[in-house]
């Protein structure tokens, strides 16, 4: 059986969407990931397939108009089985499809779309895409998201049920944490988009209070040029390292290098506050003691493991005080990396793909003497 998975992104950044392609094309299914043609001209080899889209515009209506146009077509031309939509941005194109060709898909929400801070200001584009997600999701095969806060959310909102199939990577082997060298390196640690809302201006503002600290940014974003704008203002170009993008098994170097690991959002959008960033396991993954903003996901985790503290306000005082009161006590932090050791045992990919195929099998079930070898 054939299963399209469509992503409006680059392909080699979505470490979700390629451990899901994976998993599915080890189970027996045939797959081809399709994405977006950005400034790489190759990817890497993976076991299934990938297909990119080029595209004139990069940004705004105009992309959403052209990109879901270009997929409708590519999927009208390839004739696909069952069609795995990744978020809002790519529902347009496969619900059409589905209408057209009665063929089942699959949506994927990874964050909560309608409620991120860049709509919040924009009434017709925000309306514009509610009614997508009204239209579309109901006639979804089955649904699923990342988190159980947005699972229940969109449950309750879509009146349909959806599955919480967490970002949890692969198991990384680490034979041995160097916390003196940590200690030594002093790295502040970020992993992720550089967007709006996600408190990165605020931690390049603390830094002014760590003077002997260096924060790491490995990652880019609409907010990228803003920022490295802002450091200069600040003189705090020793201090700030932007690192831009960074494949994502070399992430995991740097991180397990690092002090201490940071996921802080403003609260301003329901899709951040409900949210369970896949840079929180990879955090775990690298064995290192992380700092999250006190939302509903975070607070949850902090009770199952004590590798993560929690930031109640975004003022800098109060992330200061964390920062120091944890680099004082350093029997804590021993403590912090050893419990990080044993939760990178249980957030895995290696457990969770088991709900993954579950619901693979359960919908659309593969027969045996077919399933490729």
């Amino acid at each position: 059986m054939q299963i399209t998975l469509l992503v409006s992104n680059d392909i080699q950044y979505d470490q979700r969407m390629i451990r899901i392609a994976t998993s599915l094309q080890k189970e027996g299914y045939l797959i081809i990931l399709v994405g977006r043609q950005k400034k790489t001209k190759t990817i890497p080899s993976y076991s299934f397939k990938t297909h990119l889209l080029s595209c004139y515009f990069s940004t705004g209506v105009l992309f959403y108009i052209e990109f879901n146009l270009r997929l409708f077509l590519y999927l009208c031309s390839k004739k696909r089985e069952v069609i795995y939509a990744v978020d809002f941005d790519t529902l347009p194109a496969t619900f059409l499809y589905h209408l057209i060709y009665s063929k089942p898909f699959v949506f994927d929400s990874h964050e909560l779309f309608t409620e991120v801070p860049e709509l919040q200001n924009h009434k017709i584009k925000k309306w514009i895409w509610e009614m997508v997600g009204k239209t579309a999701i109901p006639s979804a095969t089955f649904s699923m998201t990342v988190s159980q806060s947005l699972a229940h959310y969109l449950s309750v909102k879509y009146s349909v049920n959806f599955v919480t199939i967490r970002n949890v990577p692969f198991k990384k082997s680490i034979d041995t944490i160097d916390i003196e060298q940590r200690r030594k390196n002093k790295w502040i640690y970020y992993q992720g988009m550089l967007h709006q809302g996600r408190g990165i201006d605020f931690l390049i503002k603390s830094m002014r209070e760590l003077p002997t600290w260096t924060l790491i940014l490995a990652g880019e974003g609409d907010t990228s040029d803003e920022l490295k704008t802002l450091t200069k203002e600040l003189g705090l170009e020793n201090q700030v390292i932007f690192k831009g993008m960074i494949q994502p098994e070399e992430l995991i170097y740097i991180a397990k290098n690092a002090w201490i690991g940071i996921n802080i959002l403003e609260n301003n959008s329901l899709s951040y506050y409900f949210s369970l960033a896949n840079k929180t396991f990879d955090y775990i993954q690298a064995r290192l003691p992380a700092i999250h903003i006190d939302f509903p996901e975070y607070r949850i985790l902090s009770t199952e493991n004590e590798s993560i503290a929690l930031l109640e306000k975004m003022e800098v005082a109060e992330f200061v005080a964390i920062i120091k009161n944890i680099w004082e006590n350093e029997n804590q932090y021993k403590k912090m990396v050893h419990a990080a050791e044993r939760a990178a045992e249980s957030y895995i990919w290696e457990k969770e793909e088991k709900k993954l195929i579950a619901e693979f099998a359960t919908y659309f079930p593969l027969l045996r003497d077919n399933v490729q070898k």
